[in-house]
């Protein structure tokens, strides 16, 4: 039997995970990408698969528990030009955010592309992020897929307070192209320089 602060400390991880569900949960209402539909969303995790009458049980039960999880997330086109959209979502140990991953197939249009990735990392809301931090993020991914020849790989990374943006493209087809978007969370600058509680460099 749990002690009554174990059961505290178990409640108050099913909080977490909770909380995590619904950030994807509206991750997905959040971003603006109509060119897209999402499917209906999985309350249980990547790679648990529960009925549906168990899922109470299995939040009960598992849910705090958990070391790694994810919600992997397929979107149906419904626009042309737009061939793939798929979200990785990923948690670690205590339920802590680990990354996101934005995996977008389309034509090769990288005011388009810059555009729909900097509003998915907008709708992410993730440690620190500002309004204000949008415009610069998307310059950076217009400058980086439209950097080089679409027949070449770019990869390229950025930070913006507190997240670390890794960009990567490289050819699909003769008309499209694959871009994915990565975002972690870090406490240091690019060159290693720990960052103020403002997000900001401390060298700076």
């Amino acid at each position: 039997m749990f002690g009554r602060s174990q059961r505290q400390d178990v409640d108050a991880l099913r909080e977490r995970f909770l909380a995590n569900r619904e950030k994807v949960r509206s991750w997905i209402g959040g971003w603006d990408c109509p060119e897209v539909e999402w499917p209906e969303f999985a309350e249980i995790p990547h790679p648990w698969v529960v009925t549906q009458a168990d899922e109470r049980m299995w939040l009960k039960r598992h849910a705090p528990f958990l070391d790694e999880y994810g919600w992997i997330l397929e979107a149906r086109p419904v626009a042309r030009g737009v061939s793939q959209v798929v979200a990785h979502w990923q948690f670690g140990e205590g339920h802590e955010f680990e990354r996101l991953d934005i995996d977008f197939r389309s034509v090769a249009d990288p005011p388009y592309l810059a555009e729909k990735l900097a509003l998915g990392a907008h709708a992410a809301d993730l440690k620190g992020w500002q309004e204000a931090d949008l415009q610069g993020v998307y310059t950076w991914l217009f400058e980086g897929i439209d950097s080089r020849p679409l027949g070449e790989m770019v990869r390229g990374q950025q930070r913006s307070g507190f997240i670390l943006f890794q960009l990567t493209r490289w050819p699909h087809s003769s008309s499209e192209i694959n871009v994915r978007l990565r975002m972690t969370l870090t406490d240091t600058a690019l060159d290693g320089t720990p960052l103020t509680g403002a997000g900001e460099s401390a060298s700076a």
